[in-house]
């Protein structure tokens, strides 16, 4: 872990200076493991202003590492609501926010749009953002991580970067995840950086390797039937270069498996359809992000795999 560094401006009492987010999979509809939320939107709203609560009682910025949308297209009501309730933040894209994965055509997306509004600022992979104690690197989807060039520290700030990218480390993957996702230290385009604030992978994780910080905050909001038992968090950064994880308010989530008094709402009369899907494997509830994991993993060549997303995003109209 780096020293405890000599930071520039004014920093909150508490020393923390960002707080770590990712993969927010903002959504008009919930998820069909949440459709028991009477108001999903609501319930969105809730989990956002805990996030701008946590800004405001440090006095930092949010630092979000892609995936803010579920899908680019997003419909004007979900801006919308956005526009309303999504803190303002500092964040690179991930897959989900661009049109057909492609960095290029970000200028199509709801996202682009947040940055418009001022909502979101854009953490740009050609330049570093440079704040009170920290300099942020963007490397958004499909942009490697490279190792940072001694010239291109700020020895008077911690180096981040924000990356979104599939990476794990023991226990914190899926079945069968790629091998060469994992982190073993031994990576040389670690190099030269203090910490790593990691986005895709849904399974938080936090650990320290060769001395230097990685950090994936996880999923922002339990979507699936398997995170059951997950909590969401965001990490709480020091100037110092530790990472202090906050567990969110889900103690009011409802799901098709029941209520938090563990009894499931009888009006919605959809248990036993969810029961039916579920025999189908996890697959079958999450297609796109199966195809998407297996085409990350053997490697499908672009041209094909944009074929491939056009004509889901044809069949489907949205995510």
């Amino acid at each position: 872990m780096p020293a405890v560094r000599e930071a520039m401006g004014k920093i909150d009492k508490h020393g923390i200076v960002g707080i770590l987010v990712s993969d927010i999979h903002l959504s008009l509809n919930p998820p069909i493991w949440r459709s028991a939320e009477p108001d999903w939107k609501a319930t969105m709203a809730g989990y956002l202003k805990e996030l701008g609560d946590l800004s405001k009682k440090y006095s930092c910025p949010i630092i979000c590492a892609g995936d803010v949308f579920d899908y680019w297209k997003s419909s004007p009501e979900l801006i919308n609501f956005a526009m309303d309730h999504l803190p303002e933040m500092y964040a690179i894209p991930g897959q989900h926010d661009l049109p057909l994965h492609n960095y290029e055509d970000m200028e199509k997306s709801a996202f682009a749009t947040l940055i418009k509004a001022g909502i979101i600022h854009l953490i740009n992979p050609n330049e570093p953002t440079v704040l009170n104690g920290i300099a942020l690197f963007g490397f958004p989807w499909g942009k490697p991580l490279v190792p940072l060039a001694k010239d291109k520290q700020h020895p008077d700030r911690l180096n981040i970067a924000v990356i979104h990218e599939y990476k794990w480390i023991q226990g914190k993957s899926y079945p069968n995840a790629p091998k060469n996702a994992e982190i073993t230290g031994r990576e040389s385009y670690y190099n030269g950086w203090d910490t790593i604030h990691y986005g895709d992978n849904h399974i938080g994780f936090h650990g320290i390797v060769n001395r230097f910080t990685v950090y994936n905050p996880g999923s922002f909001m339990r979507r699936k039937s398997d995170q059951i038992d997950y909590k969401p968090r965001v990490g709480l950064l020091h100037i110092s270069g530790g990472i202090k994880s906050h567990y969110l308010d889900i103690s009011k989530d409802l799901h098709l498996t029941g209520n938090p008094d563990n009894k499931v709402k009888e009006d919605l009369n959809i248990q036993g359809f969810f029961d039916e899907l579920e025999k189908l494997g996890h697959t079958a509830l999450d297609y796109r992000d199966a195809l998407e994991r297996y085409m990350d993993k053997t490697k499908v060549k672009k041209p094909i795999r944009q074929i491939i997303l056009m004509a889901m995003e044809m069949a489907n109209g949205t995510r």
